[in-house]
């Protein structure tokens, strides 16, 4: 008995002995989690301070400019702390890799935003290519945002799978879109059609930053300037459309599964939908009105800067103000304690308790789910989980490698109704329950998309 007690301890202490790196590492993470709650709020302090009183600076010295500028510098570094260690602690904490990925390109949209933004102030003349770099990453959170609910569900198959056993009024569309889309059948179409208006917004933004480069070199792009010689009016009535029917797409794929995702287990979607769609929101209709009121002569020259400078400059003062509330959302909404395997056990146990009570008091609510008869039992997705995280620079390249973004604008470059002819498959694309076929069958048509 003593021996077979003194084995695993040995174990243990060669385990030990031979990866300290590993213990170091998890050291650090600890450190890094207790430091945390206090470096964000010394953060905050110090941008309640530091932001009074560069105005006060800026107004001693009757320079708004300067206040701007070095206001928005205080803001910036706070958001850039309070984000970097959110991406910090969920590259550490890497549990959910199929899913975390998806976060983490989310989580880095804000930082992005806020510096890109401060730059376009502080350095005005080249705000156009620096701004178009900002917003190709907006139409890249879109699509990842789409990607991230999906597996969250557990992935494109058996999305699929939940959508098919969804009423079929889900695929109609409201006016006035009813006039130009044709009803999505639940199911495959559904699905693809949802990630399609999303990737279709990536693609679009791409072909646009490189126009905008082109036409800005050329001298016709006129930024703000609504005339029929320059580039700038039909770009941005193309990309309204491109973006709202990406808008649409998200909204339409959250209203269908949004039950799935705050039952059994709740993922508190909302917020996150918030946090995604109000970055968007904020940035594009914030442009719209302050557009407006330039055109209208309300906001004119300042000094040395042209009322088109003062426009673009309160719009970029706008979004780095507002990435400091979004960074304190996301810490909330999108925070690595959800991914960690004794929460997500604990919620699959919780979940399972309450399908059982519910079964048992007649409830029969898994029916609806699965499509079965009363009384069948609502199993929630399995999503990989990792017992043990992977290393931090893992982490890191898998989270930066959008290689399924990629290949489905790849598939899907024909459009979806392409796609469906040439096999009843989503994403990846190759669904068993759905090819209805043997399986070699299956293989050949994966093959087919592949």
């Amino acid at each position: 008995g003593g021996a077979g007690g003194g084995g695993p301890d040995n174990n243990n202490n060669n385990n030990d002995n031979e990866d300290p790196r590993q213990r170091y590492l998890q050291m650090a993470y600890e450190r890094t989690r207790w430091i945390g709650p206090y470096l964000a709020t010394v953060t905050m302090l110090s941008m309640i301070i530091l932001v009074p009183a560069a105005v006060y600076r800026a107004a001693s010295l009757g320079r708004v400019d300067v206040g701007a500028f070095d206001s928005a510098l205080v803001m910036v570094l706070g958001t850039v702390v309070m984000s970097l260690r959110l991406v910090y602690l969920h590259l550490t904490h890497w549990h959910m890799p199929d899913v975390q990925k998806y976060v983490v390109r989310i989580l880095w949209m804000v930082p992005l935003y806020s510096v890109q933004s401060y730059l376009s102030l502080r350095f005005h003349d080249a705000r156009i290519y620096i701004d178009a770099i900002r917003d190709f990453y907006e139409a890249y959170v879109i699509a990842s945002f789409v990607y991230y609910l999906m597996e969250l569900l557990g992935g494109q198959e058996r999305l699929v799978e939940i959508l098919q056993s969804k009423d079929a009024s889900l695929g109609h569309h409201k006016f006035p879109f009813n006039y130009v889309l044709n009803t999505w059948e639940m199911g495959t179409e559904f699905m693809l059609q949802c990630k399609h208006g999303a990737l279709q917004y990536v693609v679009m933004k791409l072909l646009a930053t490189i126009l905008c480069f082109m036409c800005q070199a050329a001298g016709v792009y006129g930024e703000g300037e609504f005339s029929w010689a320059t580039a700038y009016p039909y770009m941005t009535f193309v990309m309204n459309f491109s973006v709202m029917y990406a808008l649409y797409c998200l909204v339409m794929l959250f209203h269908a599964v949004n039950e799935e995702l705050c039952n059994p287990i709740n993922w508190r979607p909302l917020g996150k939908f918030l946090c995604v769609k109000g970055v968007v929101f904020f940035t594009w209709w914030q442009g719209v009105v302050i557009y407006y009121l330039r055109a209208h002569g309300i906001i004119s020259d300042i000094g040395t800067w042209s009322a088109g400078e003062v426009a673009n400059g309160l719009i970029d003062f706008c979004i780095v103000f507002e990435m400091v509330f979004f960074a304190i959302a996301h810490s909330f909404t999108f925070s690595y304690k959800e991914y960690l395997p004794s929460r997500y056990t604990s919620n699959l146990a919780a979940a399972a308790a309450a399908s059982a009570a519910d079964t048992e008091g007649g409830g029969g609510g898994g029916g609806e789910h699965e499509g079965g008869g009363a009384g069948a039992e609502y199993q929630p997705p399995a999503i990989r989980t990792l017992d043990r995280p992977l290393s931090f620079q893992d982490a890191f390249w898998s989270s930066t490698v959008p290689r399924e973004t990629l290949n489905d604008i790849q598939r899907l470059r024909g459009g979806v109704d392409e796609t469906l002819a040439r096999a009843t498959d989503p994403g990846a694309i190759s669904m068993r329950s759905m090819a209805g076929g043997d399986d070699d069958e299956l293989e050949s048509v994966t093959r087919n998309l592949v």
